[in-house]
Parts: structure tokens; C-alpha cells; sequence
């Protein structure tokens, strides 16, 4: 990074730390229902202490007694969902039409503007250039419904509206993250929830028979292999973009995504280097 780009995300970094300057007004409905939904499934859901359970119960603690005008800046949120774009991917994605018309980033949360484009956010930006690997390759309405595991606080969701498809659009997660994603998907524009489904049960990825496109940005490559098997049985699609690194917990992604290619004889599959992030991959794959 060079010395004025430095500078540039230092500015931000300043005015966003001392100037909020995406204030809106929180909908008092919207968060009540998400309180209620986080006390009813902290009455229902003991939590252990695993990393992702200590998340869960740091989410419900932020959502019942935090500032959720301020909510993509919570430790947990930053630390499992959010990652600021390099110049390169704001490259690459504002030399898509598609994507480039689509990274208007939303109030809602306090979200950190991207040093070169205080239109947008580098997360955002992120999300974007994930897809710009997929859309090289088909186009956005070449599929009629998307499953997105792990969806973290709504923000892809969000980008696929506002590249114009609206069709059904299933985010599998966590309960605590599936409230959260209703509660900011609402927030920004009752329109994104259109169509969508929030849910924790896996007999809802497949209840239409429609095949579909897969996205799991970091999310399916962490989880344990009997996990991952139990979701593919569940899932029908032609499509794919998976996010993943080399290893993770003892487990050999490349290994693993290898033998996942060869189960899928109906599309074919490409593996790519991230090569500005070391270690890492996409995993792309199109209907033949």
C-alpha cells in the first residue's frame, strides 16, 4: 500500500472512530422482535464453550444489552464477518457492470467506509469481488435460487438484491445469526426480506426440488467433515462459490474439495489461488 493510500485509510479510520456518520434511526419493532427471538433461543439452546459457541453467547449478550445502531463494529462481528477489501479487488470489482452498480453500502450497522470510496464499504467491496469470480464464468440469472451458508450479518444477501435477483434467496446459519440477518435485511429496506429465508433447519435448503447456487465464503471449509457431508444431502445445485483455506482444524481442504469435485459429474469445477491472500482459495463451479 502506498503512502497516499495510507494516509487516505487513516482519515477514515479517524472520522469513522469519532464521527458517526452513518446515523440512522433504529426501527423499535424490528428490535424488540430480534430481542425476543434472542431470549426465546437463549431459553431453548444451552451453549458450550467451543470458539463459535463463546460467539453465539457474545452475539446474544451484544443484541439483548448492546448499541445496535452501532452493531458491525461489536468485537464479534468484526472479528468473524468483516474484512476490508485491497485496492486490487476494488479494481476488479468496479470493472463489472453488475457488481459495480451494486456496492452501495447501507447506514444501517455503522459500517466503516472504504478508503477510496466512501460510497461503499470494504466489506462490501469483498463480497463483491467473491462473486466477480463466479459471474467470469455464468450469469446472475442463470440460477433461480440461492443457498448461502453462513451468511453472516445479511450484507451478501443484500448484494444480490441489489444486483436485481430476486428470487429465493436461503441463508442457513446459527439462530442468533439468522435473527440478526432478518434484523438488519429489515432495517435497511423491507424488500431485501422479500422471498428470503432465515433458518437454522436443514430440511429447508431442498423443500422446492429447485436446483440452486451454493455460496459458503469461509464458513463450509470450517466446519467438521461429518457436518458438511449432512448439509451436501440436503442440497441440490449447479452452481457453486465456496471461499476456503488450505487447512483448517487438522482438516486438508485441498484434499477435501478434490474428492467433493469428483462427486458432482453435472458441473464443472475450477480451483483458483487467492493470490493476495496466501493459502487461500475459490472453489468455482458451473452447470455443464
Amino acid at each position: 500500500m502506498n503512502i497516499i493510500d495510507r494516509l487516505k485509510r487513516k482519515y477514515v479510520f479517524l472520522i469513522h472512530k469519532y464521527f458517526q456518520i452513518n446515523q440512522f434511526e433504529i426501527n423499535k419493532d424490528y428490535l424488540k422482535i430480534l430481542q425476543d427471538e434472542i431470549c426465546i433461543i437463549s431459553d431453548n439452546i444451552t451453549l458450550g464453550t467451543s470458539s463459535w459457541e463463546n460467539n453465539r453467547k457474545e452475539i446474544r449478550k451484544a443484541i439483548i444489552k448492546g448499541n445496535l445502531s452501532d452493531f458491525i463494529n461489536w468485537d464479534v462481528i468484526q472479528r468473524t464477518m468483516f474484512f476490508e477489501a485491497p485496492r486490487f479487488e476494488y479494481e476488479t470489482v468496479m470493472c463489472n457492470s453488475v457488481l459495480s452498480t451494486a456496492i452501495n453500502e447501507s447506514k444501517v450497522g455503522n459500517p466503516k467506509r472504504y478508503y477510496l470510496d466512501m460510497s461503499t464499504s470494504g466489506n462490501l467491496i469483498h463480497h463483491a469481488y467473491s462473486i466477480s469470480q463466479l459471474l467470469n464464468n455464468c450469469d446472475i440469472r442463470d440460477f433461480n435460487k440461492v443457498i448461502e451458508l453462513g451468511g453472516g450479518y445479511g450484507s451478501m444477501c443484500r448484494l444480490f438484491r441489489n444486483m436485481n435477483y430476486f428470487g429465493k434467496y436461503i441463508i442457513y446459519d446459527l439462530p442468533e445469526f439468522s435473527a440478526l440477518q432478518k434484523f438488519y435485511l429489515s432495517s435497511v429496506d423491507t424488500k431485501y426480506t422479500d422471498n428470503t429465508v432465515f433458518s437454522s433447519d436443514l430440511n429447508k435448503l431442498n423443500d422446492d426440488n429447485i436446483r440452486a447456487l451454493f455460496i459458503a465464503t469461509w464458513s463450509f471449509s470450517e466446519m467438521p467433515i461429518e457436518l458438511r457431508e449432512q448439509l451436501l444431502n440436503y442440497m441440490i445445485f449447479d452452481y457453486c462459490i465456496i471461499a476456503f483455506q488450505e487447512e483448517f482444524d487438522g482438516i486438508d481442504n485441498i484434499d477435501y474439495f478434490n474428492k467433493f469435485m469428483n462427486k458432482y459429474k453435472h458441473i464443472n469445477f475450477n480451483i483458483t489461488p487467492i493470490e493476495h491472500l496466501r493459502n487461500h482459495y475459490y472453489l468455482v463451479g458451473t452447470k455443464k
